[in-house]
């Protein structure tokens, strides 16, 4: 039997990796059980682990931020990026909470499937669906998939909330593939799309993901104005006609306003 593994960029076998992540995560696990704050003895007793397994576990989870120590009693209690990460999450809860209502008005008004979507780092994450009336199998974005940041209407009513130095290090760093002829594939016409989505509020997606859809998407802010989400809805491009295209980008404007309020938008 082979012991041999092969090495990722720190030169530490994966399988010992994998050991001390679960391991760190286990760690971390123990706090809503035996916390608020822990000594070393009590996390190696419980973890089984050796003295210098233990350091090195609070030194690295202290180093990013997951624990910090108290200066009082020399113990370790979380610290503040686990808050900031279950706030994230929480955030997503509330977003998801508060666009549900919105997404199934969208589609009663319009007859079109209606989406929610939060960005992942270089994609957006659909994390909720209604679907219109006509149950059809062609459109994208079920839940849980992602999209590119650069097509799509919820996509890039994302990427408008982003500086035009990051979507300009997005073009650069994922180089704008191109899903359709009519896919957005240039630096300048991407930062024009988003331009264009923050003067107007809405984006029009028009067979840049896949042929013969449509789709209109607009951004939702949070109380301190960022983007942190975006909904839309999509149906069969023949039926996108300027009149068309005008009623949608208002509805969806609209509802994604009212979410944004219910985030703690202040409107301004």
């Amino acid at each position: 039997m082979s012991h041999s593994v092969k090495l990722h960029k720190s030169n530490e076998p994966i399988e010992l990796s994998i050991l001390s992540l679960s391991s760190g995560l286990a760690l971390l696990e123990m706090f809503p059980s035996h916390g608020p704050e822990l000594g070393l003895n009590d996390i190696g007793r419980m973890l089984d682990e050796s003295k210098i397994t233990v350091h090195r576990l609070v030194a690295t989870l202290e180093a990013r931020g997951y624990l910090e120590r108290s200066t009082a009693t020399g113990k370790y209690r979380l610290g503040a990026r686990v808050f900031e990460l279950g706030s994230c999450f929480q955030s997503q809860l509330d977003i998801r909470r508060a666009a549900l209502p919105e997404l199934t008005s969208l589609v009663e008004q319009t007859e079109q499937a209606a989406f929610l979507c939060v960005r992942d780092r270089d994609c957006a994450l659909c994390v909720e669906r209604v679907e219109g009336r006509h149950r059809a199998h062609i459109y994208a974005l079920h839940m849980g998939e992602r999209q590119p940041l650069h097509c799509g209407a919820a996509p890039r009513a994302l990427l408008s909330g982003l500086s035009d130095a990051e979507i300009l290090a997005y073009a650069s760093r994922t180089g704008l593939p191109a899903f359709t002829p009519r896919t957005i594939s240039t630096p300048k016409d991407i930062l024009d799309d988003a331009h264009r989505t923050r003067s107007q509020g809405y984006v029009i997606s028009n067979e840049d993901v896949s042929p013969g859809i449509g789709a209109i998407g607009s951004p939702v802010r949070d109380a301190t104005g960022q983007v942190v989400a975006s909904i839309s809805v999509s149906g069969i491009a023949a039926s996108y006609t300027p009149e068309r295209i005008s009623t949608l980008g208002g509805v969806v404007q609209a509802a994604a306003r009212r979410v944004s309020l219910e985030m703690g938008f202040s409107g301004r």
